[in-house]
């Protein structure tokens, strides 16, 4: 008797999921569009017109505009262009060089040692903070900007990788292959690297959505990327003295970011419960 409303609720459970999942796509699909297809058709409206100056939103200006003039329906398009590259830039970074990290950590015992007691290191600085002195050391840009990012993150990809890797090379198959006279590279480039690549996706997922906010804080607080180069964060940040009088110049930006890390990190659990299905049993 009391199995009918448990599966009615998983039922209900799983619809109400599958409505999250497919509107988290549409959003990162939209802002993905929207950063391809809005800057080239729209511009980057740098150009200034004071006479229009604090414009409220309306037909002419949707988002309405800046204290420069500038038309904030277009800004934040374009910024949309620039928190994705961080995102999948910092993606890339990270896990090429976190990957690395701790595939030979978790297979290499001499090394796991010196390398983890280092990632250690850099996971006891705050990420945001380590972030911030990257960024102030190294100056302005798009690249710096992801470098700095990635310094932080690649510590916690590291020692995800060398969890996975621990587990994998104690299965018989690699024991299979050291006995046969495979080399360490090989083992590690044909047998455990294939298996360990589900994990690496999902953490690409959860760093993008993190990476994008990240940037966010460094160009809001003037650490980040050019005012030049319209971004989330410098179009937040050169509004925030104008916040009482238009306010729609932070809110609209800060709504496209805070959708579209929601977005990433909902699509980043969907996949790892994909990928483990104890996780959703687990929840049920």
């Amino acid at each position: 008797m009391s199995s009918q409303p448990q599966m009615v609720r998983a039922g209900r459970s799983l619809k109400a999921s599958t409505v999250v999942i497919g509107l988290s796509f549409a959003i990162v699909t939209a802002v993905a569009a929207c950063a391809l297809l809005a800057p080239p058709i729209l511009g980057y409206s740098s150009d200034l017109n004071m006479g229009e100056a604090l414009q409220p939103p309306g037909a002419t200006h949707w988002f309405g505009t800046d204290n420069l003039g500038r038309d904030i329906f277009v800004r934040t398009l374009s910024g949309a262009r620039t928190s994705l590259m961080v995102g999948l830039g910092v993606s890339v970074l990270t896990l090429l060089a976190g990957g690395l990290i701790g595939l030979v950590a978790g297979y290499v015992r001499l090394a796991d040692t010196v390398l983890m007691r280092i990632m250690d290191g850099l996971m006891a600085i705050p990420g945001v903070l380590l972030a911030i002195a990257l960024a102030s050391l190294l100056g302005g840009g798009l690249a710096t900007v992801m470098i700095a990012i990635s310094v932080p993150e690649i510590p916690r990809t590291a020692r995800l990788m060398r969890g996975v890797v621990l587990s994998l090379r104690e299965l018989p198959y690699v024991d299979a292959a050291i006995a046969i006279g495979s080399s360490t590279p090989r083992v590690l480039i044909r047998h455990i690297l294939p298996n360990a690549t589900e994990a690496l996706v999902v953490q690409a997922t959860f760093v993008c959505a993190s990476a994008i906010l990240a940037e966010a804080i460094l160009s809001f607080i003037g650490v980040g990327i050019s005012p030049d180069l319209p971004s989330w964060g410098n179009v937040m940040a050169g509004g925030r003295q104008f916040f009482r009088v238009a306010p729609w110049i932070i809110a609209f930006p800060g709504l496209f970011l805070s959708l579209l890390v929601i977005a990433i990190n909902v699509l980043g659990d969907a996949l790892r419960e994909r990928i483990d299905p104890r996780l959703s049993g687990r929840r049920a």
